[in-house]
């Protein structure tokens, strides 16, 4: 099989008209606001601090701290000072974000469903394990050359 080949259908297929809208569509859920407030959502209860949230996002603390201005401001999160460490702030999930973020949830969900719905049982299972695989493979690449740059830089 010609691997480059191969990537470049892939690349083209995913980036033609239309179908680019589509996964922007679903990107929606997984950048910005809607990821923070994801993550916010499944953490409940700890203690975040902003530098966390941009660790997990793979996103600068000034983008985060944007983005929590936003959702504080929509009263979504809320920040407070540690009473432990005053120099960290803490952030935190309210009712009306944690609704917010469900019905994100069950929206994206639903979405995908739909979606699913239309690949029949036997492709969705395929297309889920073959998705699993493509992204375990490119995150060990990704961080094997990760790796193979810092030794460089050394």
């Amino acid at each position: 099989m010609d691997y480059n080949k191969a990537a470049e259908v892939f690349l083209t297929t995913v980036i033609k008209r239309g179908k680019a809208e589509m996964i922007h569509r679903f990107n929606t859920y997984s950048q910005g606001e809607h990821l923070v407030l994801g993550y916010l959502y499944k953490e409940a209860g700890k203690q975040i601090v902003p530098s966390k949230i941009a660790k997990f996002t793979h996103t600068s603390t000034a983008r985060i701290a944007t983005i929590l201005n936003n959702l504080e401001s929509k009263n979504l999160v809320t920040r407070e000072i540690s009473r432990t460490d005053r120099r960290k702030i803490l952030v935190a999930i309210t009712d009306k974000g944690r609704h917010v973020a469900e019905e994100i949830r069950v929206e994206a969900c639903s979405n995908l469903a739909r979606v699913f719905e239309e690949m029949g049982e036997e492709r969705t299972e395929s297309f889920i394990e073959n998705f699993k695989l493509f992204l375990e493979i490119g995150m060990k690449l990704a961080k094997e050359d990760k790796e193979k740059e810092e030794e460089k830089n050394a």
